[in-house]
C-alpha cells in the first residue's frame, strides 16, 4: 500500500492524500494532487516530460526533480547575481528530452548541491524567484519525509490491526486524522502558554498525561471557544 500526500511546510500538515496499491506508478497520482493556487513540489518519481508541459499549459506552478538521464536541449543561461556562499551551480532555460520525446515548451532548470554536496537538478515554470530560493523550495519537500517518519514513530502505523486493503487504508487515515487534530490543537494552544514545548514533546506529554498545567488549561479554553464558535457543546471533558 502507498499513501501519496500533498504536504504544506507552512502549516506543517497534510492538505490532501491519495492511497494506492504498491503496483501503481507514482506519476499519474501526482497529477491528482495539483492545486492552481499552490506550487507543486515533487520528487523525480513524479517527473515526466509530457506532464510538465501540461502543467505549464494549465498554469500549474511546479518544481520537480529531474531524472538523471534527461537530456538538455538548446540551453540558455539566465542572468543572476552570484553570491560566494550560493549552493547553485547553474540556472538556465531549455527544452528537455531526446528528439523523439522532447518538451514542447522551454522550462527553467536549476542545478544545486544539497547539504551532502549531492548535485540536484530541478525543473520549474517559476521564473520570478532566485535560483537559491528555488533550491530552498525543493529542499522544503523533505519535510514530508520527516512527517512520515513521525507518523510511523508516534501513531503506531507499523503495527497493522488488519491486513485487508480497507483495514490498512482506514488505519492510515486514522493516523492522519490524529496528526492533523494534534497539530491543530498544538498550534492554537502554544500561542497562549508560557511553558515552551516542541510539537513532539507536546504529543508525548499528551499520550502520557504529563502536560504542564498552563497547557492543560489553555487547551481546554481553545476547545470550548472552538465549540462555542460552531454552536456545539462539550460534555464530560477531562
Amino acid at each position: 500500500m502507498k499513501r501519496h500526500v500533498a504536504y504544506s511546510p507552512e502549516y506543517q500538515s497534510p492538505m490532501d492524500a491519495i492511497e494506492t496499491t504498491g503496483l501503481r506508478h507514482d506519476g499519474p497520482v501526482g497529477e491528482a494532487l495539483t492545486h492552481p493556487k499552490q506550487i507543486l513540489v515533487e520528487d523525480r518519481a513524479y517527473f515526466k516530460i509530457e506532464r510538465i508541459d501540461q502543467f505549464a499549459e494549465n498554469g500549474q506552478l511546479f518544481v520537480i526533480r529531474m531524472k538523471e538521464n534527461v537530456e538538455i536541449h538548446r540551453r540558455h543561461r539566465l542572468q543572476r547575481l552570484v553570491s560566494s556562499d550560493s549552493n547553485v551551480i547553474a540556472d538556465f532555460t531549455c527544452q528537455l528530452g531526446t528528439k523523439q520525446c522532447r518538451s514542447k515548451k522551454r522550462h527553467r532548470v536549476v542545478i544545486f548541491r544539497d547539504a551532502h554536496r549531492k548535485e540536484i537538478r530541478v525543473v520549474t515554470n517559476v521564473f520570478d524567484v532566485s535560483a537559491e530560493k528555488m533550491a530552498d523550495m525543493y529542499q522544503e519537500r523533505w519535510a514530508v519525509e520527516v512527517f512520515f517518519r513521525w507518523i510511523k514513530q508516534y501513531l503506531n502505523v507499523p503495527t497493522l490491526f488488519g491486513t485487508t486493503k480497507n483495514a490498512v487504508y482506514n488505519q492510515l487515515f486514522a493516523a492522519f486524522i490524529a496528526y492533523v487534530l494534534l497539530r491543530w490543537l498544538y498550534d492554537r494552544t502554544e500561542k497562549r502558554t508560557q511553558t515552551t514545548l516542541t510539537f513532539i514533546s507536546f504529543v508525548r506529554r499528551v499520550l502520557f498525561g504529563q502536560l504542564p498545567l498552563d497547557w492543560k488549561s489553555e487547551m481546554v479554553a481553545v476547545l470550548f471557544e472552538h465549540a462555542h464558535f460552531y454552536g456545539r457543546s462539550i460534555h464530560n471533558f477531562g
